[in-house]
């Protein structure tokens, strides 16, 4: 039976040609219920995905998705029908990670007053000691896979160390150490900065609670480029009202867009992105290599050769 792929990820002409050749049939999202038995899903809607992947009519085995987080698909019935899928994990962390950069030195290097001074044409120097180097900050990462890996590579470029924070406390190249996630109150008690870059699983849903903020007296920063619902979004504001944290940069959220009469906007210390920071022009090819290379290997013995991910999991 030829394979047909539900593309609900836009293909150049030349990708699209390229996929055909190798010998499935691509069906757009316009028309895909005339065109069943659809049996790939590459990219994800969230209202033509469901109906496709449960349709009696289609056959679906594998989903390909343009993200690394799989938390937005039906994971339950995806596991109960034995369907696979593989994610885009990796594409996105070059500018996860330059983004992160771009958060610490935003308020490390003093630019977010520098930005406030401009607004009222206001010639304000800071204190010399107010300014800091990366070097010299204690940053903690949560969550060592693609992403966290990343960005601590980019943090050692500015002779920075990190300490990273994993589910079962394994080594991870690129940190001087790593804890359990049971294990990292040492770890936070000399904490100047905190990012997150977990993935979303059950055991990850508002890790960063009151209870966690608690710990902290003074945080430098806090940055969220993992999962909006890792955070419990009330207990950030209070940590922030009260000092626990002193800066935070946050790109998701456990509702988007973040509503529009969220106290969080007018927050003169929080630096808001809508969920941009794995953007870049640069990122299609790599998405559509690993589904050729999953293609080529599917259509070869039915196995599934680049990040086939543990849906019990959810990463």
């Amino acid at each position: 039976m030829t394979e047909r792929v539900l593309a609900l990820q836009a293909l150049a002409p030349e990708q699209r040609a390229q996929l055909e050749q190798a010998g499935v049939e691509i069906v757009d999202a316009n028309n895909w219920e005339s065109q069943s038995p659809i049996t790939i899903i590459l990219g994800w809607d969230k209202k033509i995905g469901p109906a496709a992947l449960m349709a009696p009519s289609n056959q679906v085995k594998w989903i390909q998705t343009v993200s690394a987080g799989i938390d937005y698909l039906p994971l339950d019935w995806i596991k109960a029908h034995d369907v696979q899928v593989t994610n885009a994990s990796g594409v996105y962390s070059p500018a996860i990670a330059e983004s992160t950069i771009g958060y610490l030195l935003y308020f490390i290097r003093g630019f977010n007053e520098a930005v406030k001074n401009q607004a009222g044409h206001f010639w304000q120097q800071p204190a010399r000691d107010d300014l800091r180097l990366l070097a010299s900050q204690n940053v903690v990462i949560y969550g060592t896979g693609s992403i966290g890996q990343a960005i601590a590579k980019l943090l050692h470029g500015f002779g920075n160390e990190p300490a990273g924070v994993n589910r079962s406390g394994h080594p991870v190249d690129g940190f001087k150490q790593t804890v359990s996630l049971e294990n990292d109150h040492d770890l936070l008690k000399d904490a100047d900065v905190v990012i997150n870059a977990m993935p979303a699983t059950s055991t990850t849903v508002h890790y960063f609670d009151e209870q966690f903020f608690k710990q902290l007296d003074g945080l430098n920063i806090f940055i969220n480029v993992g999962r909006g619902k890792s955070v419990d979004q009330q207990a950030l504001m209070n940590a922030l009202l009260y000092q626990n944290i002193l800066h935070a940069a946050l790109d998701v959220f456990d509702e988007e867009p973040l509503a529009k009469d969220s106290r969080l906007w007018d927050y003169p210390n929080v630096l808001i992105t809508p969920h941009q920071t794995g953007f870049a022009k640069e990122n299609t090819k790599p998405i559509l290599n690993i589904f050729e290379k999953n293609l080529q290997s599917w259509l070869n013995d039915g196995s599934l050769s680049v990040n086939l991910t543990d849906v019990s999991q959810g990463y």
